[in-house]
């Protein structure tokens, strides 16, 4: 689903699958140009949830951190607009 398709108040959870595509990545097939990111949490950081590279050759990088909801572990689709932006950004949940 594309990032600019998502609502404000959407909940993002731990777990959510990001892919940021036309990263310039040398591959013939261009839908292959892309990372893929994991939001998931950060130990012993109770107040945001952070984006965690799984792509080769990439993996473990951080993107960014977007703030959290205490109380619930949540984040909001707000949040992770303004953190990533909404060019060529598709979300995943799972």
């Amino acid at each position: 689903m594309p990032l600019v398709n998502i609502s404000n108040d959407e909940k993002i959870w731990a777990g959510a699958k990001l892919r940021l595509f036309n990263v310039g990545l040398n591959v013939a097939d261009k839908k292959q140009d892309y990372y893929e990111y994991l939001v998931s949490y950060i130990y012993d950081n109770e107040d945001f949830l952070q984006l965690t590279n799984l792509s080769e050759g990439k993996a473990g990088n951080i993107l960014c951190v977007i703030p959290k909801d205490k109380l619930n572990h949540y984040s909001l689709g707000k949040s992770l607009k303004e953190m990533v932006g909404l060019d060529n950004t598709y979300v995943l949940f799972e």
